[in-house]
């Protein structure tokens, strides 16, 4: 694919006003080098690595993993004895097959569900906690998500909420452009006075919240120097310049 058919459909992309879940699932299914392309960015790990340590979820939970896509960050909290059983819901066949696949060999009790459209099928409170990693940004109405996941999780439940910082957003289309990495397909980054508006409309309480990731890929040390710089430039810095907005919610 050539550059000016990459800016079109990254223009396309980002300046739609609605698009349906059907439309994810189907960019999705194109990527289907994801765990190859990820494996390269420090990035990708650090979103379950900096969920579980910022986050409290209980040990043995019912987890629902929404947009689960090859089920990394279900395996993650597993290994770590956080999940008893897990739902992994997404809008793409080609990432649930690949997640269904991983879990199944590494053990894991688990269903899998595709999702095309709100409302989510599931109970009232039927989850411990949710995982909701880079997700939101890729929904036409992020408000209304975040009720429906806000519904779903019992009180007192946990909620991981990544996403990426609107001050990336360039930086995103521009690899896609040039193609340093997959495409984020229909998106919108969702500026952080808006998310938490979102979220705290929707029953949660944000206990804690934090931005991170300078480097998000490169040799290890250059990978290292970020990791020393987030510790020194503080939270405000961070909220400017870092890659990735994490909210540990709890339902109330």
């Amino acid at each position: 694919m050539n550059i000016l058919k990459r800016i079109k459909e990254e223009y396309s992309y980002t300046h739609q006003k609605y698009w349906p879940f059907t439309d994810v699932g189907k960019f999705w299914d194109t990527v289907i080098d994801y765990d190859e392309i990820n494996k390269k960015a420090d990035s990708y790990s650090r979103r379950f690595v900096d969920g579980y340590n910022l986050s409290n979820i209980a040990d043995g939970s019912y987890i629902l993993d929404i947009c689960a896509r090859t089920g990394n960050g279900t395996l993650y909290f597993w290994q770590r004895e956080k999940v008893k059983k897990a739902l992994c819901a997404d809008f793409s066949d080609q990432m649930l097959k690949i997640c269904a696949s991983r879990l199944k060999e590494a053990g894991v009790l688990f269903e899998c569900l595709k999702v095309e459209s709100l409302p989510l099928v599931f109970k009232d409170g039927e989850f411990d906690a949710v995982l909701c990693f880079e997700t939101v940004e890729h929904i036409s109405n992020p408000g209304d998500f975040i009720k429906e996941l806000s519904r779903v999780i019992r009180l007192g439940g946990q909620m991981i909420l990544t996403t990426p910082n609107t001050s990336w957003g360039f930086i995103h289309t521009l690899s896609a452009i040039f193609n340093l990495h997959h495409s984020e397909g229909p998106h919108r980054f969702i500026g952080r006075k808006t998310l938490r508006k979102f979220v705290e409309e929707s029953g949660f309480k944000i206990i804690t919240e934090k931005t991170c990731v300078l480097v998000p890929a490169g040799p290890r040390f250059l990978i290292s120097l970020g990791a020393w710089l987030e510790k020194v430039i503080g939270n405000q810095a961070m909220s400017l310049f870092g890659l990735r907005r994490i909210f540990i919610c709890e339902k109330i």
